[in-house]
C-alpha cells in the first residue's frame, strides 16, 4: 500500500510541476510577464538619468537593499496604482527609507524624459504625511539600450501593443550587490511583506515570490489586451486533484474490504 501511495504522490508532484512550468513567470521565452531570476544579478552597468539630469551608473547608487520599480510614466493602467501603493507602504513599513532600504523607480519607456518623471513623483509625494521620504524615493529615465539590458537581466518582459505597453506589475527586490532576492507581484503590499523582503535582501537571502498564485491562475490574452483568468489551466489542476483523491479513497476502501473478508 505504501508503494502505491508513494507512486500517486510522485504523479501529483510531476504533474503539478509540469503545469506550473507553463506559468508566465517561468517560461524562459515569455513575451509579457516576469521570468523569475532569484539568485542571479541585475545588470549594474546600465546608465540612468536622475532627477538632477545627471547620468549615473546603477552600480554606484545600489548601496543598500533595494526595491526596483519598473514602470512607464504615461501608463494608463497599473503603473499609477502601483506607485500609489509604494507611497502607502513607505510610510507604514517599520524600516527607514533611505537608511535601511531604497526604492528606485525607473521608466522603461526610452521616449520619456526626467521632467515627466519629476512631475509624476510630485503627485505621489504630495500624498505623504512625511514629505521628506520623497528625498529617498528616486526616479529615473534611461536610453533604450540600457533599459533593454536592465529589464532582461531582472526578467521583466513587456511588449508594445495597441499603442501602449503591456507589462507585468510588481516590485523586484535586490541585495546591495545586485542579487535578485524576491519578486513582489501586484500593486499593494503589506508592510510586513516589505520588511521581511528587505531584511532578507540585506542578508542576500533568496525568498519565494509573493502572489505567485496570480501568475498560475492568469494568462495574457493578446486579442483582449489584458490578463484573464485561465479557466482551462485552473480546471485541469482542480480535476486532477479530485481524481487523485477519488483514486486514493477507492484504493483504501478496497484494501479495507479485502482485510475484512480475510477476517
Amino acid at each position: 500500500m505504501k508503494q502505491y501511495i508513494l507512486y500517486v504522490l510522485t504523479v501529483i508532484t510531476l504533474t503539478s510541476s509540469s503545469l506550473l512550468a507553463q506559468t508566465p513567470s517561468s517560461i524562459p521565452k515569455v513575451d509579457i510577464g516576469f521570468v523569475e531570476k532569484q539568485g542571479q544579478y541585475a545588470d549594474l552597468d546600465v546608465r540612468l538619468i536622475n532627477e538632477a539630469g545627471d547620468t549615473v551608473v546603477l552600480r554606484d547608487i545600489l548601496n543598500k537593499p533595494t526595491l526596483l520599480n519598473l514602470v512607464y510614466y504615461r501608463c494608463p493602467g497599473t503603473c499609477s496604482p502601483l506607485m500609489w501603493g509604494v507611497s502607502k507602504f513607505i510610510e507604514e513599513v517599520d524600516l527607514k527609507l533611505g537608511t535601511d532600504y531604497q526604492v528606485l523607480t525607473i521608466s522603461f519607456d526610452p521616449t520619456e524624459d526626467i521632467e515627466l518623471g519629476i512631475k509624476k513623483k510630485a503627485n505621489y509625494v504630495s500624498s505623504l504625511k512625511n514629505k521628506e521620504l520623497g528625498d529617498s524615493w528616486h526616479f529615473f529615465v534611461s536610453d533604450s539600450a540600457s533599459i533593454a539590458r536592465l529589464s532582461e537581466s531582472v526578467g521583466f518582459h513587456y511588449k508594445w501593443i495597441n499603442n501602449e505597453f503591456v507589462h507585468p506589475t510588481g516590485l523586484i527586490a535586490l541585495a546591495a550587490d545586485g542579487k535578485i532576492t524576491r519578486y513582489l507581484r501586484g500593486i499593494e503590499f503589506l508592510p510586513f511583506d516589505i520588511k521581511i523582503t528587505m531584511v532578507e535582501a540585506a542578508n542576500g537571502k533568496i525568498g519565494p515570490s509573493l502572489n505567485r498564485l496570480l501568475a498560475i491562475c492568469y494568462s495574457y490574452d493578446e486579442k483582449g489586451n489584458d490578463f484573464v483568468f485561465n479557466v482551462t489551466k485552473v480546471s485541469g489542476i482542480v480535476i486532477l486533484f479530485f481524481l487523485i483523491v477519488i483514486f486514493l479513497i477507492l484504493f483504501i476502501s478496497k484494501k479495507t474490504s479485502s482485510k475484512r473478508e480475510k477476517i
